[in-house]
């Protein structure tokens, strides 16, 4: 080791230095979570969640989509607006998504959460066209149903006063 004449040693000031930068500090990058959902989407419509132990302290909280999981292009930016800790996010085409929340600190420290990765598959059409025929057979038999009963009911009606 190596001391001065006055018998400070400089590597205690080093070893203190070291312990310093390896304490905890508060809200890093690492304490921002993004959740979403963890099977194939079929709708094209999702919520995802926030989450950080000072979710209040964060501002300008920012859902980034990405087609790819580097994010060297965003597709898009989806503003949170006000204290919500869920965002739903609609208007997804078939194929995968990556997710990830931007935020800034109190300290104007910008951090950045997990990345998910999102897969929609929307349902295929036949499914959807046969679905939709379905309710309008039954639209239209409820309506014809009503139709013809009020019909009755006025004409036993009219009968009756006759």
């Amino acid at each position: 080791m190596t001391t001065q004449e006055n018998g400070f040693n400089y590597c205690y000031i080093l070893f203190a230095l070291c312990l310093l930068v390896m304490l905890p500090t508060a809200a890093h990058a690492s304490s921002l979570k993004l959740s979403g959902p963890d099977s194939v989407v079929k709708e094209g419509y999702f919520t995802v969640s926030v989450s950080a132990p000072n979710f209040d302290e964060l501002n300008r909280v920012t859902i980034e989509v990405a087609s790819n999981s580097e994010f060297a292009k965003s597709t898009r930016q989806f503003p949170t607006l006000g204290d919500f800790q869920d965002i739903s996010l609609t208007g997804f085409s078939n194929g995968t998504y990556y997710l990830r929340a931007r935020a800034e600190g109190p300290d104007n420290e910008v951090h950045t959460s997990n990345t998910i990765e999102i897969t929609v598959q929307h349902y295929p059409l036949w499914q959807s066209l046969t679905l939709f025929f379905v309710g309008l057979v039954i639209f239209i038999t409820l309506v014809a149903t009503l139709l013809l009963l009020h019909r009755q009911w006025i004409h036993s009606r009219q009968e009756r006063h006759d």
